[in-house]
């Protein structure tokens, strides 16, 4: 397991420096040179990880083998860890379920998990068996929640592609992404190492913003 280059976690920084809007300029400006606490640390919202799942037709699959079992434990297995870490690292953290109502401050964190085809097509990945374990990625991205939502991806205009398991999608380019490769089998100790990863990274975001979120 490894993680990419933080070049998306930096270039989020361009992004979240936008957030300050001229009502916030101006604080800065005259706290320049003189000490002042740090700011409060925002509270963070973990939304659970999109994945997609095949699940075995009735009658024909016994409840253990039943694919959907290991597309929750990775759902899981990434927003517990996250919250747990997030905790650690002194933030105030929440966790949040698919329909859950978005509030409006503080910050998200969010995601899916993502798989490269063999024509280097990006694709949500797909749990197809209750052993699977292909390559996947874990596809992270932070979020200003007094901002509008950006949506992560479209689904691709490509001939027969449309919005099923394991579709076919193009990213935004104005949702910074952070990648961390694991599989679809990966045990607990490999989110307990992306985790803190990510908290590590949000931390070095907001020490570089830190009017950008509003408490």
């Amino acid at each position: 397991m490894r993680s990419s280059p933080r070049i998306a976690f930096l270039a989020a920084i361009l992004v979240m420096s936008t957030w300050c809007g001229p009502e916030l300029a101006g604080v800065g400006a005259a706290a320049k040179g003189r000490q002042t606490d740090p700011p409060p640390k925002p509270t963070v919202y973990v939304s659970d990880f999109e994945i997609d799942v095949l699940p075995p037709e009735a009658g024909q699959e016994k409840p253990e083998d039943d694919p959907r079992r290991l597309a929750a434990r990775l759902v899981e297995l990434m927003s517990t860890k996250l919250v747990a870490a997030l905790r650690k690292g002194g933030y105030t953290a929440v966790r949040m379920h698919r329909g859950d109502a978005r509030p409006d401050r503080g910050v998200q964190i969010r995601g899916l998990f993502a798989e490269v085809d063999e024509e280097n097509h990006w694709r949500r990945a797909v749990i197809r068996s209750a052993d699977d374990s292909g390559a996947i990625e874990a596809l992270v991205t932070v979020a200003n929640l007094a901002k509008p939502e950006q949506a992560l991806y479209e689904i691709a205009p490509l001939p027969g592609n449309e919005d099923k398991p394991g579709a076919v999608i193009t990213f935004s380019p104005y949702v910074p992404l952070t990648k961390f490769d694991l599989s679809k089998d990966a045990k607990e100790d490999v989110f307990q190492k992306i985790a803190p990863q990510i908290v590590n990274d949000l931390t070095d975001l907001l020490n570089a913003n830190p009017l950008a979120i509003p408490q």
